[in-house]
């Protein structure tokens, strides 16, 4: 981390919007080129599809992340950077395409070097992209118009037309990619004990786990989806102790305190010694998840005609039970109604409007996106596909527990499913018939993100918790950081 270079564009420089409009404008000037010739063929990859969707995403990526990702900038860059490459080859002749094809893949070297943090400074980039601008600008104002004398007079005017639109997109274009170089600040150096930097690779909600095993990094592109990839776990827990533990955090005044908040602290608590259960497989890479979040499935009303709802709580990863339970019992109460409005219920109700075909193209986009890590960061923060647990409590409904898959859709790892509680009548040591209470429970895990060694001892650990909640009402005595 202390040998990247971070590279940032805060919202506030006016560097930034200067990119995004000319970006947008080059977009517009790109389609009525379309409109004024005639393209088919790969010409409307190379001309149409290619530098249309580089400037949407930079003009739209920079201003959102640029301040944590300029990195982001990379990928549209360079494809933009392409196109133009194309652009110019198709319109001159001679060595000169040559060059510039040389000159473009020498400055898509050096861009993503730099803004990946390689190289230190941006002052090459910047020189090799002058220089391609100069050379591009023979191509445009000079080959472009210079071939116009050899078309017949009467199509002179159509064609001048359309090139007018198509040079008017690539400056535009090119003022905008300088802009973005520009707008670029460096970071001070990172040192011990800063925040972590997003760096090219990551993700919005985690962070690249870039040193695991070869064998690891390889299963996601093998088992596509976590429905390949997911093992299955049954377990039964005494539950005297943690019976006996409700009673008295309801008697201390935490009047709705039941077995969940016990499995979902002892859980926060296993995430904070073993924190390699917290990452996920999204785009067949394995990420390291930020923050620590649990989702749940709730009825409004315990029959069977009432809506459900989904509540999605972050934790510190230090939280003890009772911080656990104020956090969780507060998101349970939005749910049912009784505090703000749920932002989960209004967007799954706007969504409801949507005619069919818009719903399943929406859908669609929604999945290209999460592969890309490029979902609206308002849509994952509700989204119950994306966190570190999803969990469902068939007790309340008096029924034994279940296998709930994974969904392919998201980030969530891991599904654990709670039973009703029974009792079953055992002899002691002694002989003695004495009662004890039981509750079962079933995971479903995806195999992606750790060895089934390290999920083990996740699962001993986690159980360990659950039998004695009591340890639970103290911090971690340390925080345990993944792996690089």
């Amino acid at each position: 981390m202390n040998k990247i270079t971070t590279y940032y564009a805060a919202r506030k420089n006016p560097l930034v919007w200067l990119a995004a409009l000319l970006c947008l404008c080059s977009a517009v000037a790109r389609i009525v080129f379309v409109c004024a010739g005639d393209i088919d063929g790969m010409n409307k990859v190379v001309r149409i599809i290619l530098p249309v969707a580089a400037n949407l995403l930079l003009a739209f990526r920079l201003p959102l992340r640029g301040e944590k990702q300029f990195y982001v900038t990379v990928i549209p860059v360079l494809l933009l950077t392409w196109a133009l490459c194309l652009d110019g080859k198709g319109v001159a002749s001679g060595h000169l395409p040559l060059v510039i094809i040389a000159l473009c893949i020498i400055f898509a070297i050096v861009y993503f070097m730099t803004f990946s943090g390689k190289i230190p400074s941006k002052l090459i980039v910047l020189i090799l992209f002058l220089l391609a601008v100069i050379l591009s600008a023979y191509l445009i104002f000079g080959q472009n118009f210079k071939n116009l004398t050899s078309y017949p007079d009467g199509y002179r005017t159509a064609i001048s037309e359309s090139m007018y639109w198509l040079a008017n997109s690539d400056v535009l274009a090119l003022l905008g990619i300088l802009a973005v170089i520009l707008s670029a600040g460096k970071m001070a150096p990172w040192k011990e004990g800063d925040p972590y930097r997003l760096r090219f690779g990551d993700r919005r909600d985690g962070r690249r786990v870039r040193t695991m095993p070869v064998m690891s990094k390889v299963t996601p592109y093998f088992m596509l989806t976590r429905t390949n990839r997911s093992n299955q776990i049954q377990d039964t827990i005494d539950i005297g102790n943690a019976e006996r533990y409700v009673a008295q955090k309801r008697r201390d005044g935490y009047k709705h305190f039941g077995l969940t908040h016990i499995l979902v602290a002892a859980y926060v608590r296993t995430i904070a010694e073993m924190p390699a259960i917290n990452r996920f497989v999204a785009g067949q890479k394995i990420y390291q998840r930020f923050d620590t979040s649990v989702n749940m499935v709730v009825k409004k009303a315990m029959n069977k005609d009432a809506d459900d709802s989904s509540i999605k709580v972050k934790f510190d990863r230090a939280d003890t039970a009772a911080q656990v339970y104020e956090k969780f019992d507060e998101a349970m109460q939005i749910a049912r109604g009784e505090g703000v409005a749920n932002n989960y219920d209004a967007i799954t109700r706007a969504l409801d409007y949507l005619p069919s075909i818009i719903m399943t193209i929406f859908g669609l986009a929604i999945r290209f996106l999460d592969y890309f890590g490029l979902l609206p960061d308002a849509l994952e923060d509700v989204s119950p596909f994306h966190g570190s647990l999803f969990i469902t409590s068939m007790g309340s409904l008096g029924i034994p527990p279940i296998y709930h898959h994974l969904y392919d859709l998201g980030t969530v790892p891991v599904f654990c499913a709670l039973g009703h509680k029974y009792t079953k009548y055992e002899a002691d040591k002694n002989g003695e018939i004495t009662p004890h209470k039981y509750l079962d429970y079933k995971i479903v895990c995806d195999e992606g993100i750790c060895d089934g060694f390290y999920y083990a001892a996740a699962m001993k650990k986690f159980k360990g918790y659950m039998s004695h909640p009591e340890k639970l009402d103290l911090p971690p005595e340390q925080v345990v950081e993944d792996i690089e």
